[in-house]
């Protein structure tokens, strides 16, 4: 059995140590101006939980249903910056 004092310095260290969320893929289930992804089944991102880089709007062909951008987490986990379009 655990110390209590050793347990007490796990919970912080697990509490002060949050798993960093990774590059990921969205699928974008509306295209621009009102850009709409869904990260995985649950979540869906709208305009205003995306940050998003000027370089999509100038694609060779507009973002639509379907495609998959690239999204980084920010720190705060609300907040995704969708960087550019995957694949092609």
């Amino acid at each position: 059995m655990d110390k209590w004092d050793v347990m007490l310095a796990n919970l912080f260290k697990e509490r002060n140590n949050p798993k960093a969320q990774g590059i990921s893929l969205g699928k974008v289930i509306s295209g621009l101006p009102s850009l709409s992804v869904s990260l995985g089944d649950e979540i869906i991102l709208d305009t205003e939980d995306l940050v998003i880089a000027n370089r999509l709007y100038h694609l060779p062909t507009a973002l639509t249903e379907g495609d998959y951008v690239i999204l980084v987490p920010a720190p705060n986990g609300q907040t995704y910056y969708a960087l550019d379009k995957a694949g092609e």
